[in-house]
């Protein structure tokens, strides 16, 4: 897999590039609808990445954020975010924002890259073979006592209010310390994987929200499902990852 894997770390510093050089320039918002906000700087980075994987693999199908799906009916598929993070990286209110790509084999993530350029951070992960950042090997944290963990959170585009039960109970006296919410699900992902965060959640991302971030936690010990316990493939749209011993208590409080 080593051909995919420089490949798409050569994309994504590009396209990371691509978003520091334009950082801070941004002139105009196109909302789509009122949690749905996209830049020209999200639409050029695609074409980027788009273009690069047409020319290097072109039976492959594309699966982007940004533009039409491309379904070659080929076994393998590029599911790409050229920039997760759009309303930190339009008002510069954090550097949690990264482009994200990742190789699927049927419904099941093989590579997976998150790059976050202001933070200088470099994830990567391949199927049996860790999960990197920045050359640095991930583990997820081994904390288990639910009432000490840091949970993310991030709310979607759509059907935003369905979390409110869940944060309810993350809040409870039998709850985690703190849920926090940095509206970049990949880049919270990693933290996850890299041990920073001990836990995510979400019910309602999209494909490429996730792709990348579920391979990094499950190549570094993390288990991910759905918020209802199934093993998470491509096209679900919840997530829920810990280790697996947080994990499972997490499951115990939602249920209860």
């Amino acid at each position: 897999m080593t051909n995919y894997k420089d490949f798409t770390i050569k994309v994504a510093r590009e396209a990371g590039k691509f978003l520091m050089d334009n950082y801070g320039r941004i002139q105009s918002l196109d909302y789509r609808n009122r949690t749905d906000l996209k830049t020209e700087i999200d639409k050029r980075n695609d074409k980027l990445i788009r273009d690069a994987i047409r020319k290097e693999f072109p039976d492959h199908n594309i699966y982007s954020e940004e533009g039409d799906d491309a379904n070659t009916n080929s076994e393998f598929s590029w599911v790409v975010d050229p920039l997760d993070g759009t309303i930190p990286y339009t008002f510069g209110i954090s550097d949690h924002f990264s482009i994200n790509i990742a190789l699927v084999k049927g419904r099941v993530p093989i590579l997976g890259v998150t790059h976050a350029p202001k933070r200088n951070e470099l994830y990567v992960s391949e199927e049996n073979r860790g999960a990197f950042c920045n050359d640095s090997r991930l583990q997820v944290s081994s904390v288990d006592n639910i009432n000490h963990a840091v949970i993310g959170v991030d709310y979607g585009k759509f059907q935003r209010t369905e979390i409110l039960d869940f944060h309810e109970k993350l809040l409870s006296k039998n709850g985690v310390t703190y849920p926090v919410s940095y509206g970049c699900a990949s880049l919270s992902l990693a933290l996850v994987a890299s041990g920073k965060l001990h836990g995510y959640l979400s019910l309602n991302l999209e494909p490429w929200d996730m792709a990348a971030g579920v391979l990094h936690n499950r190549e570094a010990g993390g288990k991910v499902t759905t918020i209802s316990g199934n093993e998470w493939e491509l096209g679900d749209n919840s997530v829920l990852v810990a280790n697996p011993a947080l994990h499972e208590k997490l499951l115990e409080l939602f249920r209860s």
